[in-house]
């Protein structure tokens, strides 16, 4: 209906009321409701613009930053900027990083005749598999191919505002290089 009382200045004579009235159960209503539209209203900065100077403070881009120092000290010190081949070699040690806590884990299962997989090892398998999904799609990383990027990269201290100065690029499993398998056999 369209004549529900929806704030708190509409409803008349609020101090002397019953608990079982009609007048409490919209007092009710109405409390409930501006309660649900404070925590839906979006956190704005004082001058109504949305995320443009508002630090980025979410376990996403904790993930983002970490991977990034990964790749920050995983790449040799050498090298002014990768090769493509090289980039997609780092990838796969990214994604396999994991792998021997993994079958550690399983080995330690095996041998005690625990039939309950541990909670770190349910944890891994899961990021795992979603980094994998998201390599699919596509990583977003800084573009290791350019020499003036691994430069900034390198002097990068992990602040999350730093990271936009860094230009990205998309790594996705389908651009991977492959190596045909009679090249080896050259003998």
């Amino acid at each position: 209906p369209n004549n529900k009382r929806h704030t708190l200045k509409n409803i008349k004579n609020r101090d002397e009321l019953h608990p079982y009235s009609r007048k409490a159960r919209q007092l009710t209503r109405v409390a409930l409701r501006s309660h649900k539209l404070a925590n839906k209203r979006p956190a704005t900065n004082p001058k109504g613009i949305q995320g443009l100077f508002q630090p980025q403070c979410c376990s996403n881009s904790i993930n983002i930053v970490e991977r990034w120092l990964w790749f920050r000290y995983a790449l040799d010190e050498s090298l002014l900027c990768a090769t493509k081949a090289q980039v997609y070699e780092l990838i796969d040690m990214y994604l396999k990083r994991h792998d021997e806590e993994l079958e550690a884990l399983d080995q330690q299962r095996k041998k005690g005749g625990h039939r309950t997989k541990v909670p770190r090892h349910d944890l891994l398998t899961a990021l795992k598999t979603s980094e994998e999904s998201e390599y699919k799609s596509g990583f977003e990383l800084p573009d290791l191919m350019v020499e003036k990027n691994v430069r900034m990269l390198r002097e990068w201290d992990g602040d999350v505002n730093g990271m936009p100065r860094i230009r990205q690029t998309v790594y996705r499993k389908s651009d991977a290089p492959t190596l045909p398998a009679n090249d080896m056999d050259t003998t």
